[in-house]
């Protein structure tokens, strides 16, 4: 082989190398992926099942985050979850109040009833995981007595992760974006307050609560701290956008926004992140809301 012959070569092997090394983030990038809501009206479940889980299986739902209601029975839990799996949903048990930041009976409380329920309920009947919203900034402590406020908060969530871990369940929480600019002085050390949730559970939702997905105002802006930290750690992550009417401001929901403007949205938002293997989608805040939807 001449030498020129050679040199065209390496020239057309280097060329096809660069092509597949360019492609590569394009060829693994994953799409439509997965979603996850919050239904919080649980009643639901007992004569809207198949209703419920016709919606989450057309949009793509993965995951469900149904919050824990004791007066209802045992047995419509079991028969929801059962439905819900032969649909490849997972159902992990919701609950939360801003209370639940320094009130560690209510915690308590919560997973024992989850304990009894997985213990008398088949596996496909159980829950998946653990979820919880507790929003410990609604509190007036937050603004007079901050540090204290987190201290107990990391306290209880410690605690939760803890008591999912003995159950053997998946530990996710919410938290909104503004967390990263959130700093901590506690017991616990000192630090940025997302990223010691985010090493504490096994998934978190960023409330990224914007309706469009550029931007500095944006969701994509606001969620990536938070992204590259989970990422970065290995944790499951997903950003959370709302779809109830806020009377916070126009610009935080979609509700009011057509499906093909939020659908559009939402795409953006996931091209963005779907690079990294951490990220989990979009969650949609609510169930109930997102299914008024026209």
């Amino acid at each position: 082989m001449s030498k020129k012959v050679r040199l065209i070569w390496l020239a057309a092997i280097l060329l096809v190398l660069s092509n597949f090394i360019w492609l590569k983030p394009i060829l693994t990038m994953r799409v439509d992926q997965p979603k996850a809501t919050w239904l919080w009206h649980t009643s639901q479940i007992v004569d809207k099942s198949d209703l419920l889980i016709g919606f989450l299986d057309q949009k793509n739902v993965s995951t469900l985050y149904l919050q824990v209601n004791a007066d209802i029975p045992d047995d419509a839990y079991q028969h929801f979850i059962q439905k819900a799996s032969e649909h490849n949903i997972e159902v992990h048990a919701l609950d939360g109040a801003p209370h639940w930041a320094t009130d560690q009976d209510s915690v308590q409380s919560f997973f024992r009833w989850v304990e009894k329920y997985q213990s008398i309920s088949d596996k496909t009947e159980q829950f998946a995981g653990i979820h919880l919203d507790i929003e410990p900034y609604i509190l007036p402590t937050w603004n007079s007595s901050l540090q204290n406020t987190i201290e107990s908060y990391q306290q209880n969530i410690r605690f939760a992760a803890g008591e999912s871990a003995l159950l053997g369940l998946h530990f996710g929480i919410d938290i909104p974006f503004w967390f990263d600019q959130t700093f901590y002085t506690t017991n616990m050390g000192d630090g940025v307050l997302s990223e010691w949730l985010i090493d504490q559970s096994d998934s978190i939702n960023v409330m990224a609560y914007r309706n469009k997905a550029n931007g500095r105002n944006g969701i994509i802006s606001l969620a990536q701290s938070e992204m590259d930290y989970a990422n970065a750690a290995g944790k499951h992550a997903r950003v959370a956008i709302e779809t109830s009417k806020s009377s916070e401001g126009d610009y935080l929901s979609f509700f009011g926004k057509s499906n093909t403007y939020m659908e559009n949205q939402l795409k953006e938002v996931e091209r963005s992140f779907n690079h990294s293997e951490e990220f989990h989608g979009i969650a949609v805040h609510s169930l109930e809301s997102w299914m008024k939807r026209k």
